[in-house]
């Protein structure tokens, strides 16, 4: 009975018996509020908001609130790397962010005094110890695209991708997913490329046609995707895209309504799944996260658990070793934190893995035009419903 009522005292310590109320502690996050991938970032950055507000609700850190400090860095890896100079003057523990894997790149060089990365980005491939990533690691992602494209009966498939880091990583995975025996049946219409600043991509997609796609695979996001739908539907070439969740954006794909091909497919996180989600502590971080939106007003975003997870990972850290913990210690924490319950799965980093998912909290959802929403078309893993 003692060893219950401690246990119980340590839990109202850690967590906060009521609303957080005194001096904040301040957690910086680098992020992309303007520039070509200020949509992805303005979603981000309600996340940390949003979170901000529910981890207060909860006590905060140890009773003091948590104030997420949002910098932008415009889209550009340079204002990156100057912000992130400028926030080790204060010699920060954790620095959120950011939100595009050219920035959390540039970023991870200089964190040499133990200053914890968590990029908000699931492309950033990373063995620094102080540095990690949300969600499914892209080395998950793109097998499990292919994966899909199998099971769902295609052969013949059309790639492309843009020529930033993201773009160049997801060629590596297409070309060594391609070659796994269990895809012997997939073969390559054409392989394209384009730079993400391209007016047009007509030549590349005339290319994927007279190869006779059957289905394509576009690693690009923002208006680089929307090239290349308009010049699918340019070339009458109406045939299934799979792409990122980044380009999960309600207002951008309401906007492309009038060349969207029959179906788009996206990657997403397990949240989208709830309704296959029966009950535990899964279910239970999931209701936190559409809990808190709805409390805010918002609807979430498909990249909303991006961010979402990654600051709820740093407040549990900071509750569990206190305000004045050091970067060093918020590293070893992550790193060997497991069995942990956030909106887009079950975390567990001790494999070595910095992003603590495997495919088995990816899912994929098409678009559906005439309701403007998301609907679930696979199981956790890729296997099509």
């Amino acid at each position: 009975m003692k060893a219950r009522a401690a246990a119980a005292l340590l839990a109202l310590i850690l967590v906060g018996a009521g609303p957080a109320t005194g001096e904040p502690y301040v957690i910086d996050a680098i992020l992309p509020l303007t520039g070509p991938s200020a949509y992805a970032g303005q979603i981000h950055a309600t996340a940390l908001r949003t979170y901000e507000s529910v981890a207060n609700a909860s006590g905060g850190i140890r009773g003091r609130p948590v104030h997420f400090e949002i910098h932008d860095d415009q889209s550009n890896p340079v204002v990156t790397v100057q912000l992130t100079n400028q926030l080790l003057a204060k010699n920060p523990a954790v620095i959120m962010g950011s939100a595009y894997v050219a920035a959390c790149a540039a970023e991870a060089p200089l964190l040499r005094n133990g200053t914890v990365e968590f990029c908000v980005s699931p492309g950033l491939l990373t063995r620094q110890k102080n540095v990690f990533a949300s969600s499914v690691a892209i080395t998950y992602i793109v097998p499990a695209v292919y994966k899909f494209l199998r099971l769902r009966g295609y052969t013949r498939i059309g790639i492309i991708s843009a020529t930033d880091a993201t773009g160049q990583v997801s060629d590596q995975l297409s070309q060594a997913a391609l070659a796994r025996p269990e895809n012997s049946t997939l073969s390559v219409a054409a392989f394209e490329h384009f730079n993400p600043t391209d007016i047009s991509v007509s030549a590349q997609v005339a290319r994927i046609k007279a190869g006779g796609a059957q289905a394509v695979v576009c690693f690009a996001t923002g208006s680089g995707f929307g090239n290349v739908l308009h010049a699918l539907n340019d070339a009458g070439l109406n045939v299934p895209v799979v792409t990122s969740a980044v380009n999960m954006n309600h207002t951008q794909l309401e906007q492309y309504e009038s060349f969207l091909p029959k179906e788009v497919v996206f990657n997403t996180a397990l949240f989208y799944a709830r309704d296959l989600v029966r009950g535990g502590p899964l279910r239970a971080a999931i209701d936190e996260f559409y809990a808190g939106y709805r409390a805010a007003g918002i609807v979430p975003s498909p990249e909303s658990s991006l961010s979402w997870d990654p600051a709820k990972i740093v407040v549990a850290a900071l509750r569990a070793l206190g305000p004045d913990a050091t970067g060093d210690q918020i590293a070893e924490y992550i790193a060997q934190l497991h069995d942990f319950a956030g909106a887009s799965g079950i975390y567990d980093f001790r494999s070595g893995d910095h992003h603590g998912l495997t495919d088995a909290a990816l899912i994929f959802v098409k678009w559906q035009p005439a309701q403007k929403s998301f609907a679930v078309v696979t199981r956790p893993g890729g296997s099509p419903l």
